[in-house]
């Protein structure tokens, strides 16, 4: 099973202040990653980091007092630098932020997980299509729609987080195909086509339900089970 948790970065600092501020719930590391960054850009990693601790608190067990002291690992495997997937014993960890929106997940230790959220833009960028779209994927995003181009681009950024690989991996080179690949949910996954990189294949990810494209992405396909904030840290 797959837990996550997806709710609004004012929802979380909110909630967080009830517990004694965001401090009682991150690591020092934590911390200084958000004031790095500053403004808006640092309450999303902020919070997003408050809310992958506490989901990881709840499915292990313990209390939203003791996700401050959970071994969390966010160390780059190529620079060193504090901004890597997030790792911890056990488990299989992944995170999104996109403006107000937050998005994280953990799953097994055997299954590979990536999570991704983004909030829908006016328009698309110009390139976008050049950047992300895999040639055979051309044909089906020809009417210009936002929202599926940018659930599009969801998916393969779930992937790639799920492949540990990033953007090292050129999205158009990552090719998505519809099949019914069973869960116990009956829901519908992409699987990725062999014609997609090596490191890629094996992966499958679906569409999450909301107000704007979340897609998750596993190794195995999964049952999901969504977690409400107040679930992991109850108001007081």
């Amino acid at each position: 099973m797959i837990c996550l948790l997806a709710t609004t970065v004012k929802s979380v600092l909110d909630q967080a202040l009830t517990v004694g501020g965001p401090a009682a719930l991150v690591s020092a590391e934590d911390l200084a990653a958000a004031r790095a960054r500053r403004g808006a850009h640092g309450e999303r990693t902020l919070a997003g980091r408050i809310a992958l601790r506490l989901l990881l608190a709840h499915v292990q067990g313990d209390e939203p007092a003791d996700a401050a002291h959970l071994p969390v690992d966010r160390t780059c495997e190529r620079c060193g630098a504090d901004h890597g997937r997030p790792r911890s014993p056990r488990v299989s960890l992944s995170s999104s932020t996109s403006q107000r929106h937050v998005l994280v997940a953990v799953g097994p230790e055997k299954v590979r997980i990536g999570v991704d959220a983004q909030a829908l833009p006016a328009s698309i960028w110009p390139g976008f299509d050049t950047a992300v779209l895999h040639p055979r994927e051309h044909r089906l995003h020809d009417d210009g729609d936002v929202r599926a181009r940018i659930a599009l681009w969801t998916r393969k950024e779930a992937v790639l987080k799920a492949a540990g690989v990033g953007l090292q991996v050129d999205p158009s080179h990552l090719c998505l195909e519809r099949r019914p690949v069973p869960d116990r949910s009956q829901q519908s996954w992409w699987t990725v086509s062999g014609e997609s990189p090596p490191q890629l294949q094996g992966l499958h990810v679906r569409d999450l339900p909301g107000a704007v494209p979340r897609a998750l992405a596993a190794s195995a396909p999964s049952t999901v089970r969504r977690i409400a904030l107040d679930a992991v840290l109850p108001l007081s």
